[in-house]
């Protein structure tokens, strides 16, 4: 006599094979993992946020963190935008305007410091891409890469942490342009960078010596001597565009940094290059 329960073998579905992907990567084999290993299918993540459904199409609850996310990019990408070309409204007799170094560090410090459903945070630069606010008398002089991220540290097994439970506080932060010149495994630029599909979402941006290629954004300062002020900037797609302003990565495996599996919300920052060359016409946003 034989008893067929509900217990007994099922053939493998979906969600086997997405369980065999997610757990064949780990820390310590992941480095030699074939490309395509660390990626998961795109429809592993279904509903994902779209700012075209906002306020159309219902947020399902187990998605909010996904929103969270989505916004969270999508409004650092604005400031971001806002900050790097605000400088032009201001006389251009020191460089001190720009960001410091410090300030791109601290920002992705805390976006993952303020939300707890975000892990890691990056401002990625293409190559010579990126000013420093310390190069007096040569402001158009670039970094030939930069990319401040930081990523959430799990502490559970500190040695004063008894309990044995994460604080969600602890972070690593690093400049991933900070490379050796020859070391093109480390060059989120290039394609030995296995995971750098948050890059190749937006750039390079070839903007072949056009000034239409990014939308423009109004926005009216009040100052506070009573004087006000409309500034016009270059930001990001606006939502009536395709395919919008933020694009969402595949679920991928943060090998070397994380060592998690992480999906990624992706946003374009703008600015105008190169700068101070007191002929608009040939500057660009990009």
């Amino acid at each position: 006599m034989g008893v067929f329960a509900q217990y007994e073998w099922q053939a493998r579905d979906a969600f086997d094979e997405i369980k065999i992907r997610y757990d064949k990567v780990n820390e310590d084999n992941c480095a030699i993992q074939h490309l395509g290993d660390l990626y998961l299918p795109e429809d592993t993540l279904s509903h994902l946020p779209d700012i075209k459904e906002i306020n159309i199409n219902p947020v399902f609850p187990n998605r909010t963190a996904l929103l969270h996310l989505h916004n969270m990019a999508l409004s650092r990408a604005f400031f971001w935008s806002y900050i790097l070309q605000s400088r032009f409204i201001r006389p251009a007799i020191n460089d001190t305007y720009d960001p410091g170094m410090m300030y791109y560090f601290l920002s992705t410090v805390a976006d993952v410091s303020a939300n707890p459903y975000i892990n890691a945070s990056a401002i990625y630069f293409a190559p010579n891409s990126s000013y420093s606010s310390s190069y007096r008398g040569f402001f158009n002089k670039t970094f030939p890469r930069f990319a401040p991220r930081t990523y959430r540290l799990d502490d559970f097994n500190d040695p004063i942490h008894l309990q044995k439970i994460s604080t969600l506080n602890t972070f690593t932060v690093q400049d991933l342009g900070a490379i050796p010149a020859n070391a093109y495994s480390k060059d989120y630029t290039t394609d030995y960078y296995k995971i750098n599909e948050w890059y190749k979402k937006w750039l390079p941006d070839d903007v072949e010596n056009r000034h239409d290629t990014k939308t423009t954004y109004d926005i009216e300062i009040r100052y506070a001597n009573n004087t006000n002020e409309t500034f016009t900037f270059h930001g990001p797609p606006g939502a009536d565009e395709d395919p919008g302003p933020v694009k969402f990565t595949r679920p991928y495996f943060d090998c070397g940094r994380s060592n998690k599996w992480l999906v990624a919300a992706v946003v374009p920052i703008a600015d105008i290059y190169p700068r101070h060359t007191q002929f608009r016409h040939i500057e660009y946003p990009k």
